[in-house]
Parts: C-alpha cells; structure tokens; sequence
C-alpha cells in the first residue's frame, strides 16, 4: 500500500506521529501501525561505499542542511565521525562502532547512524538533533558463500588530513613473516606459536601506525562480554607477546595459542589501530605504553581516530579417538609394568627373607644332652 501525507508549515522541525490502519475488500482489519515523521526542509542522502567489512559514508556540507552546525558520532559514542570543511566523512566496520546486523530472508543489513550532538559531556541543548541512518546491504547467498573463506583481506577507510588508507591484518607461518596463511580456520594446537602482521597503506606519505590495544574474543565482536587482554593502551599484557622489528607502517608480534575456558571452540583477534603523522611527537603513537588511568585527548590534525580490525578464527585442533585409544593404551600399558615391578620386588623381598632365615638355621647344631 502506499500511504501519502503532506505535513503543514508549523510541523516544521517537529516529529510528527501518523497512525493507520489497512482495511480489505472483506472488511477484515489490520492492527493499528503507527511511524513518527520528522519534518525537514531538505533530505540529507548520505553517499555509502560498502567494502568487504567495512562500510564508508560520505555527506557533503551545504547550507541547506546546515550540517556546518553539528558534531556527529556513531551508535558507539565512542566512535566520532570525521569531518572537513566541505564534508562529514565516516568509516565504520560491520562489526565495530555498534553496528547492528538485520537480517531479512534474502539479505544481510549492516545499519549504523550519524547523531549530532553540541557537547560529549554536556546535559542539555537548544538545537535540533540530526540523525543520519546508513546501511550496507549484502544477499544472503553471497555472505554464505564467501563465509567458507572468511579471511579480511583489507580495511579501507578515508579521513581528513589522512586521504585513503587500509590496514591488512594477517597470518604467517613463521618468524621471517613470508608465508602467508589463507585457510580460514586456522587449526592450531595449545602453546603453538602464532604469528601476525598489521600493515598499513596510506596516499599521504611519512605516517605512523600505532597498535593501541588487542584482545581476543570467542566470537567474531569486538564487544563480546568474554575477552583477553593482549595489548591494552600500549601495554603488553600476554606473557608470551613477542613484538619484533618493522617499518613504521608495520607491526609483527606472536604469542602462544590458547583456548577459552568454557563451550568455546574459536578464537578471534581484534585490534585498535591508529595512525600518525611523523612530525607531531605528541600525538598518541609516540607516547607508547599508558596507564588506565590516562585520558587521551585526540590531536584532530596529527592522529587519525581509533579503528577497529579483526582477524580469525583460530580453532584449537579436536583430539582425534585414534590418538585416545593409543594414550589410553600407553597409560594402561604403563600401568601393567609398574604394577608388575611392583609385584617382582614383592617376590624377591620375601625370597631373601626366607632364604636368610634358613641360612641362620643352618649355621647351628643340635647338642646332646650328655655333652654338656
């Protein structure tokens, strides 16, 4: 059905509800359904690039939509956007950032929005809020498909004063960090060395990255309620962290494979990059490892802001009933000969005993009783 409602001058920057009902040839009546309508002089059309995983917004800036006015952040107040002084620019992965996931019969919707705010910290306001929703739709077969490969080849994003970049966020073999792994899952065993690379590309030259935190997690989300601490405002947490040395636009470390307690059968590795521009020696790459305690303030002109990437899953490898039965094997194998060695001391220990006490009775003769 198509319903059509023309709003008046005084509804003006309000929210408007509009309630209906749908009524067939039968008489037979559909429940009340009700949509709140907020009158605007003009549509903001929000231009989105949907990525592998990772969704780019980009909103001219116009004196019609005065978006000159506004700060704006994500679902994740955390998450600011980026804006020059021509546009408001956005760069969000689909797992990050509160992106939510909806899913229809035959696509998979990433939906985040842009909401405008005066101050982070401030209580009240006297200007009208702006929201500007943005979605990235995929059909289902093609999620499903590329699902048996679910590899991240590459992050992209764009941002003021850093142009175009990406980040790769990947596996290696080994330590000389040549042989890429590309089989997703990666089965590992407990204790076995891991090794990864985050790099970075970027368009604007003599740039910084900075590894500002990782944690693992049993499911492919960055705010999943279980996680582990690996790096965390700078700061080593693992034990096993080995970094090793790289070019300013990399960062290569390892660290032993584990599993979560609990019915958990993978792990996932997510990461908070940031980028730096080489001539500021106060913006966050140079300050290294934080205390919790620290409370970062943003250089808009010499870091770019936090973003989140992911790599995984590793899965731990099942011990195969084969393998069991021969462990089992071995122990009980292992029980029989100590047992018998047990029983063989036994047996010596009582034949030497017997055989001393019949060597000190043989070593006596029995006296007549005359020849005393």
């Amino acid at each position: 059905m198509i319903v059509e409602w023309k709003p008046r001058e005084e509804d003006l920057r309000d929210h408007v509800p509009f309630c209906f009902v749908a009524e067939t040839s039968n008489l037979y009546q559909s429940e009340m359904r009700c949509v709140i309508v907020m009158v605007e002089t003009n549509i903001i059309v929000p231009n989105v690039t949907c990525h592998e995983n990772t969704m780019t917004v980009i909103i001219p800036k116009t004196p019609n939509n005065e978006l000159f006015e506004h700060n704006f952040r994500l679902n994740d107040p955390q998450c600011l956007v980026s804006s020059d002084l021509t546009h408001l620019i956005a760069s969000v992965g689909y797992n990050s950032c509160g992106t939510e996931t909806v899913e229809t019969d035959t696509h998979i919707v990433f939906r985040n929005r842009m909401t405008s705010f005066d101050d982070i910290n401030g209580v009240i306001t006297r200007k009208h809020n702006i929201v500007i929703t943005f979605n990235c739709s995929f059909p289902k077969n093609s999620r499903l498909s590329a699902s048996f490969h679910p590899q991240k080849l590459l992050y992209e994003f764009e941002e003021a004063g850093f142009g175009n970049f990406a980040y790769k966020f990947q596996f290696y073999a080994d330590d000389r960090f040549v042989a890429l792994v590309t089989d997703f899952p990666v089965d590992v065993v407990l204790r076995e060395l891991l090794y990864m690379e985050i790099q970075v590309s970027s368009t604007v030259p003599n740039v910084q990255l900075f590894v500002e935190s990782c944690k693992a997690t049993p499911h492919d989300d960055s705010n999943d309620p279980v996680f582990y601490d690996i790096i965390k405002n700078g700061c080593e947490k693992d034990d096993t962290l080995v970094v090793y040395p790289g070019t300013r636009t990399q960062y290569r470390f390892s660290l032993e494979a584990f599993a979560f307690i609990g019915h958990y059968e993978e792990v996932y590795i997510s990461c908070t990059v940031i980028l730096c521009k080489d001539d500021d020696l106060n913006a966050r790459c140079y300050k290294g490892c934080i205390t919790d305690g620290y409370r970062r303030r943003r250089s808009l002109a010499s870091e770019s802001q936090q973003h989140f990437i992911s790599q995984g899953p590793l899965r731990m490898k099942r011990q195969s009933p084969s393998n069991a039965v021969e462990i089992t094997s071995l122990n009980m194998n292992t029980l029989v000969i100590a047992l018998s060695a047990v029983v063989i001391v036994a047996l010596v220990a009582v034949i030497a005993h017997t055989y001393m006490k019949r060597a000190r009775t043989t070593g006596y003769e029995r006296l007549q009783t005359e020849d005393f």
